[in-house]
């Protein structure tokens, strides 16, 4: 009778129960996937991730009232504020786009050249052993490990 009542409770927490044990095995895996990194590597990616942030926080703070309107409305999908917020760039706003993505597309390329054939080897089996959505997700959560980890080590 409670089971009949309460069936989308037990349906959620056997959901739970289940991906815990998914979300444990990959954290495993990107920690190995980190160990192998060198210490040049893991500096690289900490320059870049600073890089990313200093230059979020530059773009913001160039924003004008009506941009920062465009991105805090909820009227619009999140593709027509894109949308919006492209056509409303100034020409400073969009060299300075351009030229952050410039650089963080050096340091990775930079990055991946430091990378050893079998370093390279394991990251594509890493990632590529995944399906799109959790291939996302764990990239993300590799991210966020490497940011953790490199703070971590000074």
């Amino acid at each position: 009778m409670i089971l009949k009542k309460n069936w989308h409770l037990l349906v959620i927490l056997l959901l739970i129960f289940n991906t815990t044990s998914f979300v444990a095995q990959n954290t495993e895996q990107s920690d190995k996937m980190l160990k192998q990194l060198t210490k040049e590597q893991k500096k690289m990616l900490k320059e870049q991730q600073l890089f990313i942030v200093t230059s979020k926080k530059e773009f913001k703070n160039s924003l004008t009232v009506e941009q920062r309107k465009i991105l805090l409305s909820k009227d619009f999908s999140r593709s027509k504020k894109s949308k919006l917020l492209k056509e409303s760039l100034s020409k400073k706003q969009r060299s300075l786009v351009n030229v952050n993505k410039n650089r963080l597309r050096n340091r990775q390329i930079k990055f991946k050249r430091s990378l050893t054939k079998r370093q390279i080897v394991r990251l594509r089996r890493f990632v590529h052993d995944r399906d799109g959505h959790d291939r996302k997700r764990l990239i993300r959560r590799l991210r966020r490990l490497i940011r953790d980890n490199l703070n971590s080590d000074n």
